[in-house]
């Protein structure tokens, strides 16, 4: 049986919060493009034109990205800080 180890989930967190630090500026960049090549396409089918319709939504889909990355980095710091509660817990309950 495996015993608990306190720095398993000091790591875990540290791993959680090098993510949440990142996260956001990925979310910006990939709805970004998609943004982007979606106003591109739609900008070729109107008389608005590829290059105003791309950017357009070039920079939509990077504000909404960046919104949801945000939201996930909190999620994820959430849930390391939800895991050093626990291992502080256990420290303080634990008998000597």
């Amino acid at each position: 049986m495996a015993s608990f180890d306190p720095s398993v989930i000091q790591e875990f967190a540290e791993a959680l919060y090098r993510r949440a630090g990142t996260i956001a500026f990925f979310y910006a960049f990939l709805v970004a493009i998609l943004g982007g090549g979606l106003g591109f396409v739609a900008g070729q089918a109107t008389s608005l034109g590829a290059g105003p319709g791309a950017l357009a939504m070039l920079v939509l889909g990077a504000l909404l990205g960046a919104a949801l990355g945000r939201e996930k980095a909190f999620a994820l710091r959430l849930q390391a800080q939800t895991a050093l509660c626990q291992v502080q817990i256990e420290k303080n309950t634990r008998i000597k």
